[in-house]
Protein backbone atom coordinates (compact mmCIF):
# COMPACT_ATOMS: atom_id res chain seq x y z
CA UNK A 1 0.00 0.00 0.00
CA UNK A 2 1.61 3.60 -0.92
CA UNK A 3 1.42 6.30 1.21
CA UNK A 4 -0.02 9.80 0.20
CA UNK A 5 3.45 12.07 0.15
CA UNK A 6 2.97 15.31 2.25
CA UNK A 7 1.90 18.81 0.33
CA UNK A 8 5.30 19.80 0.16
CA UNK A 9 6.33 16.78 -2.18
CA UNK A 10 3.48 17.00 -4.75
CA UNK A 11 4.80 18.27 -7.92
CA UNK A 12 3.54 20.90 -10.64
CA UNK A 13 6.50 20.60 -13.09
CA UNK A 14 4.47 22.85 -15.36
CA UNK A 15 5.06 25.83 -13.19
CA UNK A 16 8.30 24.73 -11.53
CA UNK A 17 6.79 24.50 -8.08
CA UNK A 18 5.47 22.04 -5.96
CA UNK A 19 1.58 21.96 -4.48
CA UNK A 20 3.08 22.78 -1.35
CA UNK A 21 5.16 25.50 -1.93
CA UNK A 22 2.00 26.88 -3.94
CA UNK A 23 0.22 26.86 -0.55
CA UNK A 24 2.81 28.21 1.40
CA UNK A 25 3.16 30.84 -0.91
CA UNK A 26 -0.67 31.25 -0.92
CA UNK A 27 -0.73 31.51 3.27
CA UNK A 28 2.29 33.91 3.17
CA UNK A 29 0.07 36.25 0.83
CA UNK A 30 -3.21 35.69 2.92
CA UNK A 31 -1.12 36.61 5.78
CA UNK A 32 -0.02 40.03 4.70
CA UNK A 33 -3.42 40.98 3.46
CA UNK A 34 -5.38 39.94 6.90
CA UNK A 35 -2.39 41.72 8.96
CA UNK A 36 -3.30 44.60 6.81
CA UNK A 37 -6.85 44.81 7.64
CA UNK A 38 -6.50 43.70 11.40
CA UNK A 39 -3.03 44.04 12.56
CA UNK A 40 -0.88 41.09 13.87
CA UNK A 41 -2.55 40.76 17.24
CA UNK A 42 -6.35 40.38 15.86
CA UNK A 43 -5.09 38.13 13.19
CA UNK A 44 -6.88 34.77 13.16
CA UNK A 45 -5.32 31.71 11.36
CA UNK A 46 -8.78 30.69 10.18
CA UNK A 47 -9.09 34.23 8.31
CA UNK A 48 -5.70 33.63 6.71
CA UNK A 49 -6.49 30.10 5.77
CA UNK A 50 -10.14 31.43 4.25
CA UNK A 51 -7.96 33.85 2.01
CA UNK A 52 -5.64 31.16 0.86
CA UNK A 53 -8.73 29.26 0.01
CA UNK A 54 -7.39 26.62 1.98
CA UNK A 55 -9.13 24.61 5.53
CA UNK A 56 -7.68 26.07 8.78
CA UNK A 57 -6.53 22.89 9.43
CA UNK A 58 -3.82 23.13 6.86
CA UNK A 59 -2.07 25.98 8.29
CA UNK A 60 -0.23 23.53 10.78
CA UNK A 61 0.79 21.59 7.72
CA UNK A 62 3.01 24.38 7.22
CA UNK A 63 3.19 26.80 10.21
CA UNK A 64 3.79 26.01 13.91
CA UNK A 65 1.48 28.79 14.79
CA UNK A 66 0.92 32.62 13.45
CA UNK A 67 4.47 34.06 15.19
CA UNK A 68 6.45 31.68 13.01
CA UNK A 69 4.59 32.60 10.21
CA UNK A 70 5.40 36.16 10.68
CA UNK A 71 9.47 35.29 11.55
CA UNK A 72 9.50 33.66 7.93
CA UNK A 73 7.06 36.69 6.13
CA UNK A 74 10.22 38.75 8.09
CA UNK A 75 13.09 36.95 6.96
CA UNK A 76 11.35 37.07 3.29
CA UNK A 77 11.37 41.50 3.83
CA UNK A 78 14.74 41.26 5.10
CA UNK A 79 16.09 38.96 2.30
CA UNK A 80 14.65 41.57 -0.20
CA UNK A 81 15.96 44.56 1.41
CA UNK A 82 19.43 42.62 1.49
CA UNK A 83 18.98 42.24 -2.35
CA UNK A 84 17.61 44.98 -3.73
CA UNK A 85 18.80 48.00 -1.21
CA UNK A 86 22.24 46.88 -0.07
CA UNK A 87 23.68 47.60 -3.53
CA UNK A 88 27.21 47.83 -3.47
CA UNK A 89 28.60 51.29 -5.23
CA UNK A 90 30.36 50.31 -9.01
CA UNK A 91 33.05 51.72 -10.25
CA UNK A 92 33.20 55.46 -9.83
CA UNK A 93 29.80 55.69 -9.46
CA UNK A 94 28.38 59.02 -7.04
CA UNK A 95 28.07 57.88 -3.38
CA UNK A 96 25.28 60.07 -3.33
CA UNK A 97 23.49 58.62 -5.76
CA UNK A 98 23.85 55.10 -4.81
CA UNK A 99 22.24 56.26 -1.42
CA UNK A 100 19.60 58.42 -3.30
CA UNK A 101 18.51 55.14 -4.98
CA UNK A 102 18.39 53.03 -1.85
CA UNK A 103 16.05 55.27 -0.53
CA UNK A 104 13.89 55.03 -3.22
CA UNK A 105 14.16 50.80 -3.36
CA UNK A 106 13.53 51.02 0.62
CA UNK A 107 10.34 53.20 0.38
CA UNK A 108 8.83 51.19 -1.80
CA UNK A 109 9.87 47.51 -0.42
CA UNK A 110 8.90 49.28 3.15
CA UNK A 111 5.28 50.32 1.49
CA UNK A 112 4.60 46.76 -0.09
CA UNK A 113 5.77 44.71 2.94
CA UNK A 114 4.31 47.47 5.77
CA UNK A 115 2.19 45.32 7.46
CA UNK A 116 4.84 42.46 8.13
CA UNK A 117 7.26 45.72 8.60
CA UNK A 118 5.00 46.65 11.42
CA UNK A 119 3.88 43.84 13.18
CA UNK A 120 7.69 42.57 13.42
CA UNK A 121 8.52 46.16 14.96
CA UNK A 122 5.50 46.34 17.54
CA UNK A 123 6.94 42.06 18.59
CA UNK A 124 10.53 43.65 18.65
CA UNK A 125 9.32 45.52 21.72
CA UNK A 126 7.80 42.34 23.35
CA UNK A 127 9.03 39.39 22.08
CA UNK A 128 13.28 38.54 22.30
CA UNK A 129 12.84 36.47 19.19
CA UNK A 130 11.38 39.35 17.11
CA UNK A 131 14.02 41.94 18.86
CA UNK A 132 16.93 39.80 17.02
CA UNK A 133 15.21 39.70 14.36
CA UNK A 134 14.34 43.07 13.56
CA UNK A 135 18.27 43.93 15.05
CA UNK A 136 19.70 41.65 11.91
CA UNK A 137 17.53 43.67 10.08
CA UNK A 138 19.14 46.83 11.46
CA UNK A 139 22.38 45.89 11.28
CA UNK A 140 22.27 44.66 7.85
CA UNK A 141 21.18 48.51 7.22
CA UNK A 142 23.84 50.52 9.07
CA UNK A 143 26.60 48.21 7.81
CA UNK A 144 25.19 49.61 4.44
CA UNK A 145 24.67 52.52 4.81
CA UNK A 146 28.24 52.92 6.58
CA UNK A 147 29.82 51.56 3.20
CA UNK A 148 28.28 54.39 1.20
CA UNK A 149 28.92 57.31 4.35
CA UNK A 150 32.94 56.06 3.91
CA UNK A 151 33.36 56.62 0.28
CA UNK A 152 31.23 59.79 0.06
CA UNK A 153 33.88 61.15 3.27
CA UNK A 154 36.61 60.38 0.50
CA UNK A 155 35.54 63.27 -1.88
CA UNK A 156 33.90 65.19 1.00
CA UNK A 157 35.61 65.02 3.73
CA UNK A 158 33.61 65.64 7.16
CA UNK A 159 34.20 65.71 11.12
CA UNK A 160 32.03 62.80 12.03
CA UNK A 161 33.81 60.82 14.15
CA UNK A 162 31.98 57.59 14.42
CA UNK A 163 30.27 56.22 11.00
CA UNK A 164 28.53 53.29 12.85
CA UNK A 165 26.41 56.19 14.70
CA UNK A 166 26.19 58.17 11.68
CA UNK A 167 24.33 55.47 9.79
CA UNK A 168 22.84 54.27 12.97
CA UNK A 169 21.29 57.18 13.32
CA UNK A 170 20.64 57.96 9.66
CA UNK A 171 18.96 54.68 9.08
CA UNK A 172 16.85 55.26 12.50
CA UNK A 173 15.23 58.40 10.79
CA UNK A 174 14.48 56.55 7.84
CA UNK A 175 12.83 53.60 9.24
CA UNK A 176 10.89 55.09 11.75
CA UNK A 177 9.11 58.01 8.69
CA UNK A 178 8.89 54.56 6.86
CA UNK A 179 7.31 53.13 9.94
CA UNK A 180 4.73 56.26 10.47
CA UNK A 181 4.00 56.92 7.40
CA UNK A 182 2.56 53.32 6.43
CA UNK A 183 1.58 51.99 9.94
CA UNK A 184 -2.32 52.77 10.78
CA UNK A 185 -1.21 54.22 14.06
CA UNK A 186 1.40 56.44 12.53
CA UNK A 187 1.02 60.36 12.73
CA UNK A 188 -1.27 60.63 9.79
CA UNK A 189 -4.16 57.50 10.16
CA UNK A 190 -5.86 57.28 7.12
CA UNK A 191 -4.08 59.32 4.59
CA UNK A 192 -2.01 57.89 1.96
CA UNK A 193 1.49 59.58 1.10
CA UNK A 194 2.13 59.00 -2.81
CA UNK A 195 5.81 57.63 -3.33
CA UNK A 196 6.87 60.68 -4.82
CA UNK A 197 6.68 62.62 -1.92
CA UNK A 198 7.94 60.30 0.33
CA UNK A 199 11.48 59.47 -1.65
CA UNK A 200 11.83 63.49 -2.21
CA UNK A 201 11.74 64.19 1.25
CA UNK A 202 13.72 61.14 2.73
CA UNK A 203 16.56 61.72 0.18
CA UNK A 204 16.20 65.37 0.82
CA UNK A 205 16.26 64.91 4.44
CA UNK A 206 19.23 61.84 4.29
CA UNK A 207 21.64 63.33 1.53
CA UNK A 208 21.01 67.22 3.51
CA UNK A 209 22.45 65.59 6.83
CA UNK A 210 25.25 64.23 4.97
CA UNK A 211 26.22 67.29 3.05
CA UNK A 212 25.21 70.22 5.78
CA UNK A 213 25.45 73.69 4.76
CA UNK A 214 28.37 75.14 6.17
CA UNK A 215 26.69 77.52 7.98
CA UNK A 216 25.50 74.45 10.30
CA UNK A 217 28.88 73.87 11.80
CA UNK A 218 28.02 76.92 14.01
CA UNK A 219 25.31 75.56 15.64
CA UNK A 220 27.08 72.26 16.75
CA UNK A 221 28.12 71.64 20.50
CA UNK A 222 31.85 72.64 21.15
Amino acid sequence: MTTTSKPELEQEPARGRTKGEHTRLAIKEAAREVMARDGFAAMRIADIMSGAGKSPGAFYIYFKNKEELLHELLEDFRHTLKSEVNRPLSGKEDPMHNLAGRLQVFWRIYRRHWPVATAAFQMSMQDESFARAWHHIREQGIKGLVTVIRESRKQQPAPDKDLELVASALSSMIEYACYNWTAKVGDFPGREIDDETAIEILTRLALGALNPHPSVQAYLPR
